[in-house]
């Protein structure tokens, strides 16, 4: 049901940061998380591995970066009518900057695994308690109680159309049966990955996907959550709230160059007129941006300001352009790439 794998990950190149924010590498996840395996059985076994690349974005050929220890745990498990999987990569507690990572991310990972399939923000289980630095009880905790309560609803919605089915008087009993063995599972996939891995800051990566049986799933999760390596800070706001309006021409030309990466040619009009916003001001996404040597990556959800098949914009906002408007805590993790 599960491995924990202790690496040094110097992680990831610049070209597969983008990738895991533009549109198509979240339907190719969303496509691949549905297909993942759902046995109970224990077939994974406990492996170990380093994986080393290139040290990126440094300014200084001289300075080598210290890569951020984690260990890694995954897990597939399922119940009657429900599907779970996670991946979880957690920095190891050695320094003061480390335990105050890994303490953060455990914080993010149980308000996110207790409130899934909670419409109104409840929280369904209690968070975990015991030992922060045991990664193998801390997971088997979440794991347990995600597939208790999923389990639960997804039994409960399957028993109600069974119900429906079986009262359903305009089909054959033949054709009940099918429909029966033909209800849909539930799916829910959740990975928290480094995703960089620099000289100032490290990145990761928080993702989840629910299906609950309707006409298609969902992809959410916290975003990219940048750490300030210095002192293990989270960096909560990249850029100055009150410059919305100032930076409303550059928020326009990534969206309009997200269109045209995809194939479609909008106008500034055009893209008005297909964006479900209010008004003509363009909100900064929810989710913060991440740096990279280009610039800051935006990302906006699904739903959050254009239709699902518009999948989830995003562009990069060189620094060049964005300098003005970054927050004091911003500057200092994007320092190395800021115009003098």
């Amino acid at each position: 049901m599960y491995y924990i794998n202790s690496s040094c990950r110097y992680i990831v190149n610049e070209l597969v940061m983008k990738l895991v924010i533009h549109k198509t590498f979240y339907i190719g996840i969303s496509l691949g998380l549905m297909l993942l395996g759902t046995s109970c059985q224990n077939k994974s076994q406990p492996t170990a591995q380093t994986n080393i690349t290139e040290e990126s974005e440094s300014t200084n050929s001289a300075e080598t970066v210290s890569p951020v220890e984690t260990e890694i745990f995954k897990m597939k498990d399922s119940t009657t009518y429900a599907d779970l999987s996670f991946e979880i990569e957690l920095p190891v507690a050695r320094q003061d900057s480390t335990t105050a990572i890994r303490r953060k991310l455990i914080q993010i990972l149980g308000n996110r695994l207790s409130h899934i399939s909670s419409y109104e923000g409840e929280q369904l289980y209690p968070l975990y308690n015991g030992n922060p630095q045991d990664t193998k009880e801390l997971m088997n905790y979440y794991c347990k109680q995600t597939k208790a309560l999923l389990g639960k609803q997804s039994d409960d919605d399957a028993s109600e159309r069974i119900r429906y089915i079986r009262e359903n008087s305009d089909i054959t009993d033949t054709e009940k049966e099918r429909q029966i063995a033909d209800i849909p599972h539930w799916e829910y996939d959740f990975t928290l990955k480094k995703i960089a891995d620099t000289l100032n800051y490290v990145v990761f990566q928080s993702a989840d996907y629910i299906y609950m049986g309707g006409a298609h799933g969902g992809i959410s999760g916290d975003g990219c959550l940048t750490f300030n390596k210095a002192n293990g800070s989270l960096v909560t706001q990249f850029v100055d709230s009150t410059c919305t309006a100032a930076i409303q021409p550059l928020l326009v030309k990534g969206l309009i160059t997200y269109y045209s990466d995809n194939g479609a040619t909008v106008t500034q009009q055009d893209l008005f007129d297909r964006l479900l916003i209010e008004g003509d001001r363009i909100p900064l996404p929810a989710l913060q941006p991440y740096p990279t040597r280009d610039g800051l990556v935006f990302t906006y959800q699904q739903y959050e300001i254009a239709s699902y098949a518009d999948g989830m914009p995003n562009f990069t906002i060189p620094y060049q352009d964005i300098a003005p408007y970054l927050t004091p805590e911003a500057k200092k993790v994007c320092q190395p790439y800021l115009p003098q």
